[in-house]
């Protein structure tokens, strides 16, 4: 935790290391594995108030519920209630199966967008889905052209057509995003009115230092502080700086 602090004071953010091998874990964490924190994530979903059996998430870009997925631990262990968006079809299908036996989700194959309708999702034309973006340029790989980049038409909601298709909780305790540098996008057409998610977990490292900055500001002005790490930034609900900020508009 003390190289931890070091690297906040130095880099403005928390570095984020691969976990602890388990040849190099004390004793009784190789025994309750369940008992070590892993990442920022976990510790915010620790300490929220929200009761487990309570406890509601959306996560949109979840992919095949494996490879990078921040989440699957924590749905494994405490069976979550809550809904998963995935666009691709193939990783969807994948994504379904991962899940297998988990009757507390509910999945759907769209995209997350600002406005119901359709939207332009691309992909690498030699079978990879590991990365698909709203954005070309992202998809091309050095020494490849542009013509190695297929376009799919995907059908996309807003988050407000999602939770009502879902018939969501009137509370969602986290909202976790990854989406390949359509985050903002995303979370800038949020009615925070209507919707406020306890902890919105969002990928940075894809987001221009303007939308950075932008989106911590939107966030900051409905309440929410912040933890950063190298690639995502954890936004938690301040109930006291919001009630204040409600206080003077």
């Amino acid at each position: 935790m003390f190289r931890q602090l070091v690297n906040l004071r130095h880099f403005g953010r928390f570095r984020t290391a691969a976990p602890t091998l388990r040849t190099h874990k004390p004793s009784l964490l190789k025994q309750q594995p369940e008992l070590e924190i892993h990442n920022l994530l976990e510790l915010a979903t620790v300490f929220h108030s929200r009761p487990r059996h309570d406890f509601f998430f959306v996560q949109i870009g979840a992919f095949d519920g494996r490879a990078g997925d921040p989440l699957r631990r924590l749905i494994r262990r405490h069976h979550w209630r809550g809904i998963l968006v995935e666009p691709q079809p193939t990783a969807f299908q994948t994504l379904q199966s991962n899940y297998a036996g988990e009757t507390t989700l509910q999945f759907y194959n769209v995209a997350i967008g600002p406005t119901d309708g359709e939207l332009t999702l691309y992909s690498r034309k030699d079978g990879d889905v590991s990365v698909a973006s709203t954005t070309r340029h992202l998809l091309v790989k050095p020494g490849h052209g542009q013509d190695k980049v297929v376009a799919l038409q995907v059908p996309c909601w807003t988050l407000q057509t999602l939770l009502a298709k879902a018939k969501a909780p009137s509370h969602i305790d986290l909202l976790q995003i990854d989406v390949e540098g359509f985050d903002y996008e995303i979370i800038r057409s949020i009615d925070f009115s209507r919707i406020k998610p306890a902890i919105i977990r969002y990928e940075h490292v894809l987001l221009s230092q303007r939308d950075r900055n932008a989106c911590l500001s939107l966030l900051a002005s409905h309440g929410y502080r912040f933890l950063l790490e190298d690639r995502d930034t954890t936004a938690l609900l301040d109930d006291s700086l919001e009630n204040s900020l409600a206080a003077s508009a």
